[in-house]
């Protein structure tokens, strides 16, 4: 599952990016990160970067498909 989501995603995503492929919105993702269900880091300015391995055991962990395929969104 790793070299699939190497195709389509940089070593850091966005909420947003994450919010378009899991099909929900950016609040939602604002919440998972919140209790925790997804590990993500807050920029200076801030914003959240998941890294691309957390966002892969994510994916994982919940079933969802790595090549469900979605546009970059930014967060």
């Amino acid at each position: 599952m790793e070299q699939e989501l190497e195709q389509w995603c940089p070593d850091y995503v966005t909420t947003g990016f994450v919010a378009g492929h899991c099909g929900v919105c950016n609040v939602t993702v604002l919440r998972w990160i919140d209790k925790g269900r997804l590990p993500a880091f807050r920029l200076l300015d801030g914003h959240y970067r998941i890294r691309r391995d957390d966002f892969a055991g994510f994916l994982e962990r919940y079933s969802i498909p790595a090549s469900q395929g979605a546009s970059s969104g930014s967060g």
